[in-house]
């Protein structure tokens, strides 16, 4: 029995725009106010940027597989969202629904949107750590889950060290420029295994240890998480 085209036409459009979401994710800045300077004002990425990126690059690769399946044309300089505005049509899935593999093109939709989701509304119990260190996939893994045990890529089957991922993506995060609230900037790090204290980060910031990046446009200090890191690291 095959899958039904609407079914095709429901997780396509829910994709579509859950990836709206996600490319502003991937675009969110914060512009921040220097306390000195000729240019006071600048914009930096955030945290979520960089993650959200990678999965943008490799959600860009997964729908072009998906177009060709469903005998789109489209040039090479055709953008994600218009690939996505394309397939979000009763023809195209009308002719995935008839291919021979269709429930494994359904399936491979269905777990692309729940990757997005993850990103745009992530479940509690799971947590984002980097990325696959062949394949480059998203990696997510439950929040319980101690990062000393092996992690085995869904997209690739390639087996790492979960802390070998989040090593690597911490040094990414070190060169990646970004700022954050206090709050922000913890709940990244706890993604990635980190768990600081508010009042610890206030400390550093009290004894001048950690200097404000700027503001942001409610008047908050933000700070670079490299250097929230580096004095983690020292502390460790």
């Amino acid at each position: 029995m095959q899958p039904d085209a609407d079914r095709f036409h429901k997780d396509l459009h829910e994709l579509r725009e859950e990836t709206i979401t996600l490319a502003a994710l991937a675009d969110r800045r914060i512009h921040v106010t220097r306390p000195t300077g000729p240019a006071s004002t600048s914009v930096a990425p955030t945290p979520i940027s960089l993650p959200a990126h990678d999965l943008l690059r490799r959600l860009d690769d997964t729908v072009r597989h998906i177009a060709i399946g469903a005998g789109l044309r489209f040039g090479r300089d055709t953008d994600l969202h218009d690939l996505l505005k394309g397939l979000d049509r009763p023809a195209p899935c009308a002719t995935l629904a008839a291919r021979a593999d269709a429930w494994a093109c359904l399936r491979l939709i269905g777990e692309t949107l729940w990757q997005v989701r993850q990103m745009t509304d992530p479940e509690p119990t799971r947590r984002y750590v980097g990325i696959c260190v062949r394949c480059g996939s998203p990696a997510w893994a439950p929040e319980t889950q101690p990062a000393d045990s092996d992690y085995r890529c869904p997209e690739c089957g390639h087996l790492s060290r979960l802390a070998d991922i989040i090593e690597a993506h911490q040094l990414r995060l070190l060169t990646s420029g970004a700022v954050d609230t206090t709050k922000g900037l913890r709940r990244l790090l706890a993604s990635c295994g980190i768990h600081i204290k508010a009042g610890t980060i206030r400390q550093w910031a009290h004894r001048g240890k950690l200097k404000p990046a700027g503001h942001d446009d409610t008047g908050a200090p933000v700070y670079a998480l490299a250097d929230v890191l580096r004095l983690h690291r020292a502390s460790a």
